[in-house]
């Protein structure tokens, strides 16, 4: 029996509604004016996703916010990253939004009062930070925000996305008094913007009574040390009263020396340890610090995140054994007992998610099983001391059961995210580095994100089977695994990454990966794929332009094309880039290059107009934890 949806009532056709992704409502409100009608109503369009319109243009937003009823009923919407669209003219239609998250949209200081403006009941704001406002420019909005103070006043929660000049932002942290969360990151902070030689100016009083939750993350940008001393000095004095912390998170450079003893300082003051529940440490500290005790004292802790951490020291198994419910552990310094104890302790962790370790942690081995591997230690060719490159070893299986790391994989099921690397502080000996257990990754069945970087491997059939196994993974990083003048595990990416059918985000940075045919063949099995970063530093042949060509033609879900090779001709990258400037795919950025080290320079224009989202996750290469929490 067929049924023609036109016939069925409006409470069913909501009801069906409900079941479609956010950015489909685009189109059936372009349906008929019933459906306009229908996609008016608040249960529908009350709280809208819309970070994936990939496929529509400004016209289609124009048409779609241009009903008073449809706009009057949004109280919630997010609009991160939608980089193609120009927002601000719409969102001031919005008079009842409470949620507008729209970091990653060029704003001006004009844009950002009429939006502060036009939405009066605004609680929860995301934006990216205005071009504009430099200290060099005071006049255009000194006292600029006092139009509005009663808005910010009522905020709850401030996310800022900064492009340069930090300063400026005590003119709107100044108003925001309600906050309880407040959060402060950067995209690729330029040098060539005016910067003021000093803290000097207007002298701000903050005030943050209510606040709970703190995150500033700075260290990746060109912002002078001064600078950030005085940001974060102004902050923390302005939220010193608060004594209901949950997450304080200081990622900058400058925090980790003689202040992050003030700072501990002022947390037991407050007594807020025993309410913390995330903490991240980065940098180094001016002598060997000790963090078990201060850990330990945090019994309702569920993140620890330790991120480059020069100097400073860890008991792994104690900290454990004092948080048996930690979700999110990320160890990249020295352990204070050694390598050998790492897993010991991360293995008694049965609710942990998200992980993080150092290459070192596969050195450990289970000693139960170490008499019977030394046995069988005679079968390994004499004269080598590690497995020779692309040669296979009857010993591998008894290697990779030989690791501790094993215990991971067996005792820890809920894993969604798994780092190795990052740490290059902590080295160790190729030899010692068991890293066949990487194949037992496959156990873990619910990971969505991996992250292997710089592992000493031999050949890449452990990929296949991790991709075999791993049927969710969406996000996929490989960089500098293996020998550095040989791609050891190049003829088995192609057949890994057609298992990848989930696929979101590939980020290979390898030498020697050219001409990279079999490769992009494969990635048009990855049918939900949207972002590719490829990075081959050395090669002894270009890039199959044309096999790059036929796969960004046919994989119609890429918004983000990033592609390095180091011996393909400039003018094949230059042509290939030109024919998708002007796409009929509005989200669609292509860039292809045969050097990656200009990239990063404040001169590029490209790396001014690239989006935020692609160039902190796709291009640059940090740790997960960064973006993990925010």
């Amino acid at each position: 029996m067929e049924v023609n949806i036109e016939f069925l009532p409006d409470e069913i056709i909501v009801r069906i509604l409900h079941f479609l992704c956010d950015e489909d409502l685009l189109s059936v409100a372009s349906v008929s004016n019933r459906f306009s009608n229908i996609v008016c109503v608040r249960q529908v369009i009350r709280d809208l996703d819309l970070r994936r319109t990939y496929r529509y243009s400004t016209e289609d937003f124009k048409t779609f916010f241009l009903p008073r009823a449809r706009c009057r009923n949004i109280q919630r919407i997010n609009l991160d990253h939608v980089y193609w669209i120009r927002l601000p003219s719409f969102v001031v239609k919005l008079k009842n939004v409470e949620t507008l998250r729209m970091i990653g949209t060029p704003l001006t200081f004009l844009q950002l009062k009429w939006i502060l403006t036009s939405c009066p009941k605004l609680q929860d704001l995301s934006i990216s930070w205005p071009d504009d406002m430099e200290s060099d420019k005071q006049e255009q909005w000194i006292g600029g925000f006092n139009e509005v103070k009663g808005v910010l006043s009522r905020l709850q929660t401030l996310w800022i996305l900064i492009y340069a000049d930090p300063v400026p932002l005590l003119e709107l942290l100044n108003h925001c008094t309600g906050l309880k969360k407040l959060i402060i990151t950067n995209h690729h902070a330029c040098m060539f913007l005016n910067i003021p030689r000093s803290f000097s100016g207007k002298k701000y009083k903050m005030s943050f009574p209510h606040l709970q939750e703190l995150i500033i993350d700075l260290a990746d940008g060109c912002f002078p040390l001064y600078l950030l001393g005085c940001l974060f000095q102004s902050i923390l004095e302005g939220c010193q009263i608060s004594a209901d912390w949950k997450t304080y998170w200081a990622n900058m450079l400058i925090y980790v020396n003689s202040e992050s003893l003030e700072v501990w300082e002022m947390l037991r003051e407050t007594g807020s340890l025993h309410h913390l529940q995330e903490l991240l440490v980065n940098g180094q500290a001016p002598r060997t610090i000790n963090l078990t005790t201060i850990v330990c004292s945090c019994p309702n802790l569920r993140s620890l995140n330790i991120v480059r951490g020069l100097n400073i020291t860890l008991d792994v198994k104690k900290v454990c054994e004092a948080l048996p419910h930690l979700q999110r552990l990320s160890i990249c310094c020295q352990p204070e007992q050694g390598p050998p104890k790492i897993i010991e302790g991360i293995a008694t962790l049965r609710y942990l998610t998200h992980l993080t370790v150092p290459v070192c942690a596969l050195i450990e081995i289970q000693h139960n099983k170490e008499t019977s591997m030394k046995k069988s230690d005679a079968l390994i060719s004499i004269g080598f001391k590690r497995k020779r490159v692309g040669v296979s070893s009857a010993n591998s299986l008894a290697r990779a059961e030989l690791a501790a790391f094993s215990l991971v994989f067996e005792n820890c099921p809920l894993i969604i995210m798994l780092e190795i690397g990052f740490n290059t502080r902590v080295s160790c000996s190729p030899a010692r580095v068991h890293w066949e257990c990487l194949e037992n990754i496959k156990k873990l069945k619910r990971l969505t994100h991996l992250t292997l970087d710089g592992i000493p491997i031999t050949d890449g059939i452990f990929l296949i089977e991790i991709t075999k196994g791993c049927s969710e993974l969406e996000f996929l990083r490989l960089r500098h695994l293996g020998p550095y003048g040989k791609c050891c595990y190049l003829e088995h990416l192609p057949q890994a990454l057609t298992f990848c059918k989930k696929l979101v985000n590939l980020r290979i940075e390898q030498n020697y990966l050219a001409p990279g045919t079999a490769i992009f063949k494969a990635l048009l099995e990855c049918e939900k794929l949207e972002r590719l970063f490829m990075h081959s530093e050395r090669d002894m042949e270009g890039l199959d332009i044309s096999a790059i060509d036929d796969f960004i033609e046919k994989q119609k879900s890429l918004v983000f094309v990033f592609i390095v090779g180091s011996h393909t001709p400039i003018y094949k990258c230059a042509k290939l880039a030109r024919k998708y400037k002007k796409s009929f795919r509005p989200a669609l950025i292509v860039r292809v290059r045969n050097a990656l080290c200009d990239v990063f320079t404040d001169q590029n224009t490209e790396t001014r107009t690239t989006p935020a989202c692609h160039y902190n996750e796709m291009i640059t290469f940090r740790s997960w934890t960064v973006e993990s929490f925010m």
